[in-house]
């Protein structure tokens, strides 16, 4: 079962990510948008998960920079299908597991 949201030291071991660079795509990213705490912690939602790891998947995969990844999400076709389809990996995994503990 997923959280409500993910506070940025769950997100970089998740990723396997350093926190100063999720900060940095953070405000590089213009999809990338985290809430806040009244304190100033980031948290991060399902959604923003998700966006992450397509997000290194484009940086460490594809070796895009991040103006690149800019415009991958630009695009209006990739903007409506890649959180559907992050979300069906995510869901055939979580069925694959699933089915493994029974």
């Amino acid at each position: 079962m997923n959280k409500n949201y993910y506070n940025i030291d769950e997100i970089s071991q998740i990723l396997d990510e350093q926190k100063h660079t999720i900060r940095f795509w953070e405000n590089r990213i213009r999809k990338l948008k985290v809430l806040r705490t009244h304190s100033g912690h980031r948290l991060y939602n399902y959604e923003n998960l998700l966006l992450l790891k397509k997000i290194k998947e484009l940086v460490d995969v594809e070796k895009l920079t991040l103006d690149g990844v800019n415009d991958y999400f630009s695009n209006s076709k990739v903007k409506k299908n890649t959180l559907n389809d992050n979300v069906i990996s995510e869901l055939r995994d979580l069925l694959g597991l699933l089915k493994k503990s029974n």
